[in-house]
């Protein structure tokens, strides 16, 4: 068992060199040590070696006489929402928004929401290092005797009526384009929008672990092509992209053209939001929120990078509202947990009201030009970048809450090392983009040479 499975919030890796069948009965068993829960709900995305790490991992919680409520394969909102509203401990097999050869475990308590390395995660890793990896064959049919009725079937028409609720108002003229990147979102929107008689398109809706069209993950350029070229040959006021397991979304205007996650929070903010209120972001995303939230009135809260920091700040903080870069958005009436299908609905909500298409509803918060996220390769010492990044910017404002943070009046960057990736991500937004392209040939030399 390689421990580079763990990140800061999930456990990932390529099936099944880093992440097969041993390793999640353990992981049953590991789960089943540290929590001692009397019974787990596990749900399932469409990856190819998602049903068989189910059958392995309820076999480990199984041994450890743990009930279990299969979800079926569902979205990671979904998940998220069972364990809140019925209070009970779950896990998600998914490995989000990686490629296809990858999969991992998302974990939730019933009491405190998503699990990381600060409030648990840390603890099955120990368990697990401990056990024997040596794979045996488990007896299937003895697992299955611990599988328990768990409403599911209620729980997800309950939950289908909550997002019907959160649909009500839209304007039916509306015309929105959606890719579901063959992921798990289709299964719990399209009902929802056919409901709500908006007039909206679909591409990759059937789930589909190969990803035969493009990979899961929404920000990658490739995953971008053909719902660009759909907006673009038709007539659209809006189009959105999913990630693999339902929990991230990006947006694009009518023109096809990316939007970035700010100006979508600061509209959010903007629309939704009253003095005195609070919302959370992470440290990547754009100077413009701040400035929405100070001229409304609302505590701006900057929290790491990592969609349990983000929860723990909004729960610490009765924050309404949270959002990530990578496309994250939280809300304080969903158990502060992440949901893409209530960004798409927010948003279209806002668009129905303003009847505007989505370039006009930005167009006040884009201030700034803001680059699409840098990732550049990983090498040498964290701290040695960070020190003569600390030396060349010394004269302007320099935080490290998550990284390092360089702002200045006219510009700003967040450098940090992923944690699901060997990779820096770079973050950087200004008023004049040959200054930008300056700045990132600058800290591309310096990672470059360190």
């Amino acid at each position: 068992m390689s421990s580079s499975i763990f990140h800061d919030y999930d456990i990932r890796g390529r099936y099944p060199d880093q992440i097969n069948e041993a390793v999640f009965y353990n992981l049953g068993v590991a789960l089943a040590q540290a929590f001692r829960p009397a019974r787990v709900a596990v749900g399932r995305d469409m990856r190819l070696s998602s049903e068989t790490l189910f059958l392995y991992l309820t076999a480990g919680l199984a041994s450890q006489k743990v009930k279990i409520i299969d979800l079926g394969k569902v979205a990671t909102p979904f998940c998220l929402w069972y364990s809140q509203k019925y209070r009970v401990d779950a896990v998600m097999i998914t490995a989000s928004h990686n490629p296809k050869d990858q999969n991992g475990l998302k974990i939730y308590s019933g009491k405190s929401g998503a699990i990381d390395k600060n409030s648990g995660l840390l603890k099955v890793k120990a368990r697990l290092e401990k056990l024997d990896f040596n794979l045996r064959p488990v007896d299937i049919k003895s697992a299955r005797s611990f599988f328990i009725k768990g409403n599911t079937a209620q729980a997800f028409l309950e939950y289908n009526r909550y997002l019907i609720n959160q649909s009500k108002g839209l304007n039916p003229k509306l015309r929105v384009a959606l890719d579901f990147s063959s992921g798990m979102a289709a299964g719990e929107l399209v009902a929802v929008l056919e409901k709500s008689g908006l007039n909206f398109l679909t591409i990759n809706e059937v789930p589909n672990g190969n990803f035969p069209d493009h990979g899961p993950n929404p920000l990658e350029e490739s995953s971008q092509k053909s719902l660009k070229a759909l907006i673009k040959t038709k007539k659209f006021d809006l189009g959105a992209i999913f990630d693999g397991d339902a929990d991230r979304i990006v947006f694009f205007d009518e023109k096809g053209e990316m939007v970035d996650p700010s100006f979508i929070f600061s509209a959010l903010i903007d629309f939704y939001l009253k003095p005195c209120d609070s919302a959370v972001q992470n440290a990547a995303l754009g100077k413009i929120i701040k400035e929405v939230a100070e001229a409304k009135g609302v505590k701006l809260v900057v929290c790491p990078v990592g969609r349990s920091n983000v929860q723990r700040a909004m729960t610490a903080n009765k924050a309404a509202l949270g959002a990530e870069k990578s496309g994250h958005y939280f809300f304080k009436d969903f158990y502060y947990g992440d949901s893409a299908a209530l960004a798409l609905l927010a948003v279209l909500k806002i668009l129905s009201k303003k009847k505007q298409k989505l370039s006009q509803l930005i167009k006040p918060y884009q201030k700034y030009i803001i680059l699409p996220e840098i990732n550049l390769p990983f090498k040498g010492r964290v701290e040695d970048i960070l020190n003569k990044l600390r030396e060349k910017y010394k004269s302007e404002k320099i935080t490290e809450l998550d990284g390092l943070t360089v702002d200045s009046a006219e510009w700003r960057f967040n450098l940090r090392k992923s944690n699901t990736e060997n990779l820096w991500r770079l973050n950087l937004e200004g008023k004049i983009k040959e200054e930008l392209e300056k700045i990132k040939k600058d800290i591309e030399a310096i990672l470059t040479f360190v």
